[in-house]
């Protein structure tokens, strides 16, 4: 094949790309989208729905919102916290997909998430 015809990318985007792909390798953090792909939740109840500490959830909640994976809205004096953008859910359901088609269990559980 001609290197000439062959597409890559420059350094500087790969390493964004892997920057960004990061943050879905903290299972944490992955429990905290899944749960945003379809609500909207304050600090409080995401602690307890996952049943972690609130200074853990804020924390990976800072490193979301640092880039661009959740943002908050105000509603009173309780902020709610929701996915940025579908981009978000459709990269996490896309690797649901993926890690279940080799996992029975997973794709069990996958099955039950999507209903």
């Amino acid at each position: 094949m001609e290197k000439n015809k062959i597409k890559i990318l420059s350094e500087n985007t790969y390493e964004t790309l892997s920057s960004f792909y990061s943050l879905f390798a903290d299972k944490t953090r992955l429990a905290i989208i899944s749960l945003l792909i379809d609500n909207k939740l304050c600090v409080n109840e995401i602690a307890e729905i996952l049943s972690l500490e609130q200074s853990r959830v804020s924390h990976q909640l800072a490193i979301l919102r640092k880039h661009d994976i959740v943002i908050f809205t105000r509603s009173g004096k309780q902020v709610l916290y929701s996915l940025k953008d579908n981009h978000i859910k459709d990269i996490f359901k896309t690797g649901l997909e993926h890690v279940s088609e080799k996992d029975e269990k997973v794709y069990s559980e996958r099955k039950e998430y999507e209903h």
